[in-house]
């Protein structure tokens, strides 16, 4: 049995077997637990009795109200390469979740936007990939962004600060917060966790500046227009957007990690009717197999693993050694910057999926961002 779809079963109420009634019915009131004990943390930032840390530039916040993946470091790549390209000076800051230095309170210069300074094992994979993308934008990693978005300034001059997964970091003053949410499943379940996947109740929407529905494409037209009604309840006057995670490329990796992926781009056809084995660590890994399918590719052979995995050299020879029926092995991109460095050469042919995020009304969605950040701070516009 997937332990994935078991647990989901069990908290959507799909499975209605008596152990599945009775768990419910156990995390029903830790849930209402959990969100008590968050309006009870809240009260004193509402009510202005504690204040929450201004960084001296404008802050984006891009994050979600759901655990798991909507889309946030895609969203986050989107935002930071439209501001790069403008002219426009902008630093990333993360957590780095799955890094060693996660748990410490000094942060970390990932990438100073010429040079990536550390590994997956040290700032966690999501930072190391963004680093990866975005040339000339510096990311910093901290578990405080107070301190991190501090370092940013001193160190680089930003004249925005991108934080990637930051909805629930309280603390940090934000101009804005762009929130993901999945077309699908907007609130899972509808409860905060442990009987849900919500981290704050559907009402907090409404401090959303703006909400992006990603995987719009996944969704079916009844799914999409309750997720807008629901939307509509919440947060009727936030401009409202919808979005895809469109693949672009596959990138050839290869065994020897001194290959610059950069030069081994190929096109999406290159791989349509190949027998692959692929593998993930990714919050939806069931996802990630369809859109290879979805590409044309024969899925041979898979393996799932849990988000931000981190892979050793064992796991990646076991791998290896998995692979015989298919041609090629394919991976997504917030895999291969800790599997590539370690694959076997002369194994089979290693190709990551790189993932952007598409916005259906891309000119729409930045002038909604350009809005509210000309208000909120007219030090800033693009």
């Amino acid at each position: 049995m997937n332990r994935g779809t078991f647990v989901q079963d069990v908290l959507s109420g799909a499975d209605k077997s008596p152990v599945a009634v009775l768990l419910r019915g156990a995390l029903t009131p830790l849930s209402w637990l959990h969100h008590l004990g968050l309006e009870v943390y809240l009260a004193p930032f509402r009510t202005g009795i504690r204040r929450r840390y201004e960084l001296p530039v404008p802050v984006i916040v891009i994050g979600n109200l759901t655990s798991g993946g909507a889309g946030k470091t895609p969203m986050t790549a989107l935002i930071a390469e439209r501001i790069r390209d403008s002219g426009k000076r902008v630093a990333v800051i993360s957590r780095g979740h799955g890094g060693s230095g996660e748990s410490g309170k000094t942060p970390r210069v990932v990438s100073d936007g010429a040079e990536i300074l550390l590994s997956p094992a040290e700032a966690g994979d999501e930072p190391v990939l963004l680093a990866k993308l975005l040339p000339g934008v510096p990311v910093v990693v901290g578990r405080d962004r107070r301190r991190s978005g501090s370092l940013a300034v001193e160190r680089f001059a930003p004249e925005v600060i991108l934080c990637d997964d930051a909805l629930q970091y309280w603390q940090l003053a934000r101009n804005l917060n762009i929130i993901l949410l999945d077309a699908r499943r907007p609130f899972d379940n509808g409860h905060v966790l442990p009987r849900g996947l919500l981290r704050e109740p559907p009402s907090h929407l409404s401090r959303a500046g703006i909400i992006a529905l990603t995987r719009a494409d996944r969704a079916t037209p009844e799914e999409l227009e309750r997720s807008l009604s629901l939307i509509a309840r919440y947060a009727p006057q936030t401009p409202t957007f919808t979005a895809r995670h469109a693949p672009t490329n596959w990138i050839r990796l290869g065994g020897n990690p001194a290959e610059n992926v950069d030069n081994n781009i190929a096109p999406l056809e290159a791989l349509r009717g190949a027998s692959a084995f692929a593998f993930s660590g990714i919050a939806d890994g069931e996802a990630f197999l369809q859109v290879l399918r979805d590409q044309g590719v024969s899925v041979v052979g898979e393996r799932t693993f849990g988000d931000h995995f981190a892979y050793t050299a064992e796991d990646v020879q076991s791998l290896a050694r998995q692979t015989e029926s298919a041609s090629v092995v394919i991976t997504t991109e917030k895999d291969a910057v800790k599997a590539a460095p370690l694959w076997p050469v002369g194994g089979k042919p290693l190709y990551a999926l790189r993932i952007r995020m598409k916005m259906d009304d891309e000119a729409g969605f930045f002038q909604a961002i350009d809005n509210i950040m000309s208000i909120a701070d007219g030090r800033y516009a693009f």
